[in-house]
């Protein structure tokens, strides 16, 4: 009896190899990829199953906005596709897609309402070109400010800029995004502006729109402002 019983428990063990491949799959699915490269280690089954095509399909999409025309002009897998991508910018994947959806949307609205302004806008800058502001200021940028400027490196000092335009009767301004070599030039390390990076720039104003880099001078790391001369002058 208890040998019986001992075969037929050992008969009715499931492992990975009988399993059918549509639940496993359906399983792996739900796996964040880096997950998913671990379950790539654990079988010979795993390996092959996590190398599915959709399933990498799907992690293009979502973290790198990537689609089937992307896919067919590199001519490579998904999952090679996504370990490309993420060679380049894997340091900025909580926040690429983000940013990404945002310039696309930008600039799906200006080629409507204003198509000269996306001819203003830079190309991407290198990793290396950042690394290199980086060591010239001698402070970090936060990784979602770099990750910005992977996608287009601001633009042109032209007008209209970029960061809003306003036209008074007596009064006009119309801010230019900066791109990184421009902003890294206009680093202040001066009292009451040490350790801001300017953003913007206004031609008709010459006001910027700062970002302290570090928690310093009353500032908190990344916060925004506009240089106020009257601030400025209380703290010296």
């Amino acid at each position: 009896g208890a040998c019986a019983r001992s075969k037929m428990a050992a008969s009715m063990e499931l492992s990975l190899e009988v399993l059918p491949s549509d639940p496993l799959l359906l399983i792996l699915s739900f796996l964040d990829f880096r997950d998913l490269i671990s379950c790539s280690y654990v079988s010979r089954r795993l390996h092959e199953l996590s190398n599915h095509n959709p399933l990498w399909k799907t992690h293009c999409q979502k973290y790198w906005l990537l689609t089937e025309s992307d896919k067919a002009q590199r001519n490579q897998s998904w999952k090679s596709l996504f370990r490309e991508v993420y060679a380049d910018l894997g340091r900025y994947i909580e926040h690429y897609a983000t940013l990404k959806q945002a310039w696309d949307n930008l600039k799906k609205y200006l080629d409507q309402k204003c198509p000269r302004m996306i001819v203003s806008l830079k190309e991407g800058v290198k990793e290396e070109e950042l690394d290199a502001v980086e060591a010239q200021i001698g402070c970090k940028l936060a990784n979602d400010y770099r990750c910005s400027f992977r996608i287009h490196n601001g633009q042109k000092l032209v007008v209209p800029g970029l960061m809003g335009s306003m036209a008074l009767s007596n009064h006009y301004r119309s801010e230019d995004l900066l791109d990184i070599e421009t902003a890294a030039g206009g680093f202040q390390q001066r009292k009451g502006m040490r350790q801001c990076l300017p953003l913007t720039f206004c031609f008709h104003t010459g006001l910027s729109q700062y970002m302290a880099l570090e928690s310093v001078e009353g500032r908190n790391c990344n916060e925004i402002f506009y240089h106020c001369p009257v601030r400025a002058y209380r703290m010296r």
